[in-house]
């Protein structure tokens, strides 16, 4: 799998992507904000509302111990 991407970052928020480790050709959008809340725009996020892999990659590359997950995805 391929490392995350930084995209943007600003003083209070990061936006990384990620590629999906099932289709080299799908890539997610990972948010961290300084107030400690994610969201990604994978199916594991969207449905279940959980801390999902493509997180935790983010957080184990930039050193984040924070797993709170962030909003409702509508």
């Amino acid at each position: 799998m391929v490392s995350p991407r930084l995209l943007e970052s600003n003083d209070e928020t990061l936006f990384l992507e990620v590629r999906s480790s099932t289709n080299p050709k799908i890539w997610y959008d990972v948010m961290y904000d300084k107030v400690h809340h994610w969201l990604c725009t994978c199916p594991d996020y969207y449905f279940r509302k959980r801390f999902c892999k493509h997180m935790r990659e983010c957080a184990e590359v930039f050193g984040i111990s924070d797993t709170i997950v962030y909003a409702e995805v509508c």
